[in-house]
C-alpha cells in the first residue's frame, strides 16, 4: 500500500471527503492529481468509491431543508393491517388521488390501484439519451408500492432536499423566474424526446430547488398521451405567467411569454436560450 505523507508535517494523510486528503495533525490538505495514482489504482477506486459516497450522504441532507414545515398527517391502514403515517406540508388532491409534500418523500395515495397502474404506465413511458445522466432528476423517481387495507394504492417517490412546489415561492422576480423557465424547457425537451405530452405542467406540478436551481415535474401523470403538438409548451408559457412578479421586464421574456410555442420543444428552448443572453445578460448563477 502506498502511503501519502504530509509536506507540512509529515504526518501520515487521511481521505478528508471532497477536499481531497487532510493531514489530521497539521490540518494541511492534498489534492491528487492520476499522475498521484500510478501503481496503486486499488487505493483510487476505494478513494472515488469514498468521494461517491460523501456526495450520496449529501445529496439526501435535510438538516439544512428548513422551510419544510409539517403541517398535518392524514393516516391510512396498509394490506398488512400496519399504520401507514403521513406527515405533510401540503397536499394536493385530484379526481383519484391525493398527492403529499413529505419530509424525504412525495407521496401519492390513489383510490385504487387501476389509477395507480395508469400513472406508473405514464411514468415508463419516459426515455432519456444514453449520454444524461442526470436528466432522471427532473422526474419522480419511485422508492416503494404499497397496498392499502381499503383496496387503494400508495406510490412513494423521491424527494430531495430543497425541492417544493414553484408556487410557493411565488412572486418571483424575473431574474430568478429565468432559470424556472430553463428547467421547465429542459423537462419539455426531455418529454418531447420520449415522443409525450403531459398535459399537467402548472404552478403546483412544477417543483424547484431554489438552492442548487433544480427543476421536477410531478402533477397526474395519468394523462400522458403521444406528442401531436405545443399544449405542454403553451402550458409552460401559462405557468411562467403565473409565478412571475412582473412579466414585461425584460422585454424579451415579455414577447418570448406571450408568443405562440416554436414549431418543437428544441427550437423553443433555443428561442428561450436567446431571450436569456439579449434579456438577462447571458447565464448567470443568482442566489434567491
Amino acid at each position: 500500500m502506498i502511503t501519502y505523507k504530509c509536506k507540512a508535517c509529515g504526518g501520515q494523510l487521511e481521505v478528508g471527503g471532497t477536499s481531497g486528503l487532510v493531514c489530521p495533525y497539521c490540518g494541511s490538505k492534498s489534492f491528487l492529481s492520476d499522475a498521484d495514482f500510478k501503481g496503486n489504482e486499488e487505493f483510487r477506486k476505494k478513494l472515488l468509491s469514498y468521494y461517491k459516497a460523501e456526495a450520496d450522504r449529501k445529496e439526501y441532507d435535510y438538516s439544512a431543508d428548513t422551510l419544510w414545515q409539517r403541517e398535518g398527517r392524514d393516516s391510512f391502514v396498509l394490506a398488512s393491517g400496519q399504520p401507514l403515517h403521513i406527515d405533510y406540508m401540503k397536499k394536493y388532491p385530484y379526481a383519484g388521488f391525493v398527492c403529499y409534500l413529505a419530509k424525504e418523500s412525495v407521496v401519492y395515495v390513489f383510490d385504487g390501484g387501476k389509477d395507480a397502474e395508469a400513472f406508473l404506465a405514464g411514468l415508463r413511458r419516459l426515455e432519456f439519451p444514453a449520454a444524461d445522466d442526470r436528466l432522471h432528476r427532473s422526474f419522480p423517481e419511485l422508492k416503494t408500492e404499497l397496498g392499502l387495507r381499503d383496496g387503494g394504492r400508495a406510490l412513494v417517490f423521491r424527494r430531495r432536499p430543497h425541492f417544493y412546489p414553484a408556487e410557493l415561492f411565488a412572486p418571483w422576480k424575473s431574474v430568478h423566474l429565468a432559470w424556472v423557465i430553463s428547467r421547465m424547457e429542459n423537462i419539455c425537451c426531455a418529454l418531447s424526446y420520449s415522443g409525450l405530452r403531459h398535459g399537467d405542467i402548472t404552478p403546483a406540478t412544477v417543483w424547484v430547488n431554489p438552492v442548487f436551481h433544480e427543476g421536477a415535474l410531478f402533477g397526474d401523470w395519468r394523462g400522458v398521451r403521444p406528442l401531436t403538438g405545443g399544449e405542454d409548451l403553451t402550458a409552460l408559457r401559462k405557468t411562467a405567467i403565473a409565478l412571475a412578479e412582473d412579466t414585461r421586464t425584460p422585454q424579451e421574456m415579455y414577447h418570448f411569454l406571450n408568443s405562440p410555442p416554436r414549431e418543437d420543444a428544441f427550437a423553443d428552448f433555443t428561442a428561450w436560450d436567446q431571450v436569456i443572453t439579449d434579456g438577462f445578460g447571458g447565464h448567470k448563477f443568482i442566489r434567491m
